[in-house]
């Protein structure tokens, strides 16, 4: 392992620890908060795939526990123009300056805040899914490219379908489970397409560095899971949000 990746290490897993605490308890979070923790001080062509396979366990083992109240209804045209988009993200990821990186990713973040300080949607049982209409089928597939888009580029692609689904009745393990599924399968294609060439993102000290982290990714994703029902959502949103708005404002104007 480089003497940079090993001496930033105890950091490297304080934050994957947090990210996965909070993926945990609130069903989304893993990737805006980790790469915007990371993205301070790692160029984001590591931490984006890095960020990939440490967020695969931690997917699985969520989106597995909460399989039976996932919402199937309307996720078929996200989930296959998000399956088209991480392909265009990754390609951005390997090619543009980070510069211009950070900066789209400050917007990114900054936007993420915006929505997270907004009320959720109407809670209760989710309602039986209407006729697809035509728009219904195009906000779906732009919402689907836009996540698969982001995921690939800065491993932060919950924003849009996050807001997708938060739109849509339904309790709050029905909202955490549906967007588990999605980050799911996500997260599994960017992971194979960065892996294989040409992105060929996954070098030796990149996994070298994910299996250290490995421990703290499980270990938090245990905890928020175990805290899943004790902490207020509202509360850790807020505390989500301002920390977006933060680093999303330094990365803007400072990159």
């Amino acid at each position: 392992m480089p003497p940079e990746l090993a001496s930033q290490l105890p950091i490297l897993i304080a934050v994957v620890f947090a990210a996965s605490l909070v993926q945990g308890a609130v069903g989304f979070g893993f990737g805006l908060i980790a790469v915007a923790a990371l993205s301070l001080f790692m160029p984001l062509k590591i931490t984006t795939p890095l960020l990939a396979l440490l967020n695969l366990p931690v997917i699985a083992y969520l989106s597995w526990r909460l399989r039976k109240s996932v919402v199937w209804a309307g996720l078929t045209p996200i989930i296959i123009a998000m399956l088209v988009g991480i392909p265009l993200g990754i390609f951005v990821l390997v090619k543009a300056p980070q510069d211009l990186l950070l900066r789209v990713l400050g917007v990114v973040l900054i936007a993420s805040a915006v929505r997270s300080a907004k009320p959720n949607g109407p809670n209760g049982e989710v309602a039986p899914p209407k006729q697809r209409t035509l728009w219904g089928t195009l906000v779906a597939l732009i919402v689907g490219s836009t996540t698969g888009a982001l995921a690939g580029a800065f491993n932060t692609g919950g924003p849009p379908v996050i807001a997708y689904v938060y739109c849509r009745p339904g309790t709050k393990e029905q909202r955490t489970a549906t967007l588990q599924t999605v980050f799911a399968i996500s997260v599994a294609a960017r992971s194979i397409v960065m892996a294989a060439p040409p992105a060929s993102l996954y070098t030796v000290p990149v996994l070298l560095v994910a299996l250290a982290c490995l421990p703290g990714a499980v270990a938090g994703s245990f905890l928020g899971q175990a805290l899943f029902r004790r902490i207020p959502q509202r509360a850790l949103e807020i505390v989500v949000t301002l920390f977006l708005l933060g680093i999303g404002l330094k990365l803007l104007i400072w990159p």
